[in-house]
This record gives structure tokens, C-alpha cells and sequence, in this order.
């Protein structure tokens, strides 16, 4: 923190630390925006991110703001603090993605292709199957805080 203090004065940036008394009010706010993006998301490759940084919040009251390729560093961080069911569910809906999108880098466009046949049904069980359960568990836990 020191150095980047001194990098920022250098800088000419001024850094003012936050109101101790403004800080919860962002939080709660910040939670029930990500709350609102969880229960109405239907994209499912959009949706891990998301929930990930609901459940980070929801674990360690800190707002996390993180790059997709970062996610399952994320969700490595959250073991510890998630029900274990939650972070099955969670590192499933992970790989599946993860799979969905290599699977989208691969596809070609050709018709005899099977790529396009495997992204649909990695697509169906995110969307069927892992996004609802994962939706529920993560809402379910944000109703208790």
C-alpha cells in the first residue's frame, strides 16, 4: 500500500481513503446489484463471473471486480468458504464453461462437424441443469447475510 501511495503522488493521483461510514452503504448496494444481475442473467457464460463475484462478496464482505481468465482462481479462493455442495456445483459450472468456450474457439462452421452439436449440449446442461441449481444456491445464500 505504501508503494502505491508514493507511485500515485508521484503520479499527481490523489488517493483519499474511504469513508468508513460510506463503505457498508456500497457494499449493501453493490450486493443487490449483483443480486438483481444473478436472478435475471440468462447467458450462461456471462453468469459465472457474476456469481462469482456474489459468492466472493457474500464470503468475505469485499467487492471483487476480476477478468474472466481469472475466475477459477476466484472460485480456488472461495473453497474454504462455501458449503461444500455450493462449490461442486460451482467448479462444475467452471469446467462446463470452460469446455463451452474452447469449444467455440474450435468450431469451424462445417456442417460435419460435431463441435457444433457438443457446444449445444455443454450449452443445454449450463443452462438447464447447473445454472438453476448454482442461481439457487447462491441466492439462497445471499438471503441469509
Amino acid at each position: 500500500m505504501d508503494a502505491l501511495r508514493d507511485t500515485a503522488e508521484e503520479s499527481g493521483l490523489l488517493f483519499k481513503k474511504l469513508d468508513e461510514r460510506l463503505e457498508p452503504l456500497m457494499l449493501h448496494s453493490h450486493r443487490k446489484d449483483l443480486i438483481a444481475q444473478v436472478s435475471s442473467e440468462t447467458d450462461p457464460v456471462s453468469f459465472l463471473p457474476k456469481v462469482v463475484a456474489l459468492l466472493f462478496l457474500q464470503a468475505y464482505n469485499k467487492a471483487l471486480q476480476a477478468p474472466g481468465g481469472a475466475v477459477g482462481a476466484v472460485i480456488t479462493v472461495l473453497k474454504d468458504k462455501l458449503p461444500a455442495s455450493t462449490f461442486k456445483v460451482l467448479t462444475e459450472y467452471h469446467a462446463t464453461t470452460v469446455k463451452l468456450l474452447a469449444l467455440q474457439d474450435a468450431a469451424t462452421g462445417d456442417e460435419d462437424d460435431c463441435t457444433s452439436d457438443r457446444m449445444l449440449e455443454k450449452k443445454e446442461d449450463l443452462e438447464e441443469r447447473l445454472m438453476p441449481e448454482l442461481k439457487s444456491l447462491a441466492l439462497g445464500t445471499s438471503k441469509e447475510q
